[in-house]
C-alpha cells in the first residue's frame, strides 16, 4: 500500500469482524448514506474525536473515493494507532457491491 498503509477491499471488509469503521466524509455525504455501523468523524476532527478509541483496535477508515482517508490514516498513525486500514475505492466502491 501507499506509504505502508494497508488497504482493504469492500469484499474483505464484509468478511472482517470486530472492526471499527470511521467515515471521514462531510455531514451531508454521511447523512445521504454510509456503511452500517460506521462512526462519522469529519476529516478535520479526526485528531480530537478519535482519542477515546483504543490504539490497538482495528480501524477501517473511508471517504468517498479512498484519498482523503489516507490523510486521516496518516494523522492517526502520528497519534500512535497501529491497526489501520484504508478502504480501497472508498464508499463509492462499497456501494457498487451493496
Amino acid at each position: 500500500g501507499r506509504l505502508g498503509i494497508k488497504q482493504i477491499s469492500p469484499r474483505e471488509l464484509d468478511q472482517k469482524k470486530g472492526i471499527m469503521l470511521i467515515d471521514v466524509r462531510t455531514d451531508r455525504e454521511y447523512n445521504q448514506g454510509h456503511i452500517p455501523g460506521a462512526i462519522h468523524v469529519p476529516l478535520s476532527e479526526v485528531g480530537t474525536r478519535v482519542k477515546k478509541v483504543k490504539k490497538d483496535k482495528d480501524l477501517v477508515v473511508y471517504c468517498r473515493s479512498g484519498n482523503q482517508s489516507i490523510w486521516a490514516i496518516k494523522r492517526l498513525m502520528g497519534m500512535g494507532y497501529t491497526h489501520l486500514y484504508n478502504l480501497k475505492g472508498g464508499y463509492s466502491a462499497w456501494k457498487r457491491i451493496h
